[in-house]
């Protein structure tokens, strides 16, 4: 079994021993809820809840495999309670009870179970050995970390991070990277227009041929669950939604994920300048900006360390803060 399945299934014998019960601030109220919390990979969770996926979302069966090879793993908080049937407050209850039918099937969508992509209540997408192998063989980055804007329960993306550095330690990782992002950061336009023309040449060497060899077919699958957990992450600001990563980029990896893909490093190219360079104008105007959230990971006992970017090369060339911690 690879060091990421050994993280996830400690994770998940940790929450099924002693669950987030034990967590909650207020553990009596959690137990009133009727959830049942407990850590799944994506890809354990997408087979308990096959029929139910496949019927709500309106794609074909599917068959996943395992692979101990996998660059990512994405685990999920999953609310396997039988007797509790959504997220709704009281209040919005009342409001579902005399809204039509349109609105139902909305307030279904995001809330209730009928749709089991709301049993996720928060979600971690890791890395094994991100950047450059020298350095991050020992290492997992967190790509994303989510609580769902639609989960009843508070603490559950505490829960999940802080369970998920107390068994990294465990199962053999060294350190734990991550970026803090943000959209005011920016790469710089040469590189852009550069990775632009190589798309095109990727997409003028993709053949129908290729296309063909492919006997496996998740595409509505992977639209479906990617959407889903995209939308998992929005926040409002001033009543505008947003969003702290896109919807193309959790699809690329849950893609991956699903199709047990194993890309080579695409190892990034680091610009050193005032403007776009780690530390220049864009970097600062982000890092500003993202003060609240760096103070958190502050409190878990990352730090700042430029040479994750610089030298470990372990995430994008766009510089955004990168935070180490060591295990």
């Amino acid at each position: 079994m690879s060091s990421l399945g050994k993280l996830a299934n400690e994770m998940k014998k940790k929450s099924q021993a002693k669950g987030f019960r034990e967590f909650a601030r207020d553990g009596d109220k959690y137990t009133r809820s009727g959830a049942n919390l407990v850590f799944y990979t994506l890809k354990d969770f997408l087979g308990l809840y096959h029929d139910g996926i496949t019927d709500y979302q309106d794609v074909e069966p599917y068959l996943l495999k395992e692979s101990d090879k996998l660059k990512y793993e994405i685990l999920c908080l999953v609310d396997i309670s039988e007797s509790k049937e959504h997220t709704m407050s009281k209040e919005m209850r009342k409001k579902y009870r005399k809204a039509g039918k349109l609105r139902r099937l909305k307030l279904d969508e995001k809330f209730h179970y009928v749709n089991p992509l709301n049993r996720i209540h928060s979600y971690l997408i890791i890395e094994r050995a991100p950047g450059d192998p020298k350095f991050s063989y020992q290492t997992i980055a967190i790509n994303v970390i989510c609580s769902s804007n639609y989960s009843d329960i508070k603490g559950v993306g505490s829960f999940m991070m802080k369970t998920l550095v107390s068994y990294s330690k465990e199962v053999g990782f060294e350190n734990i990277v991550l970026e803090v992002g943000n959209y005011d950061a920016e790469e710089h336009p040469d590189l852009l227009s550069s990775e632009e023309e190589e798309e095109e040449d990727d997409y003028d060497s993709y053949s129908d041929e290729e296309e063909d060899e492919e006997d496996t077919n998740y595409e509505d699958l992977i639209d479906c669950v990617s959407d889903g957990l995209w939308k998992k992450s929005v926040r409002h600001h001033n009543s505008v939604p947003y969003y702290s990563f896109s919807e193309e980029y959790i699809h690329a990896i849950i893609s991956e994920y699903l199709y047990n893909e194993t890309p080579p490093w695409d190892e990034p190219t680091i610009i050193q300048d005032e403007e776009y360079g780690y530390g220049g104008y864009f970097y600062n105007k982000g890092k500003n900006n993202s003060k609240q959230l760096m103070t958190y990971y502050h409190k878990l006992g990352f730090v700042e360390e430029p040479k994750i970017h610089t030298e470990w090369k372990c995430f994008s060339s766009i510089p955004l803060p990168a935070m180490l911690l060591k295990l």
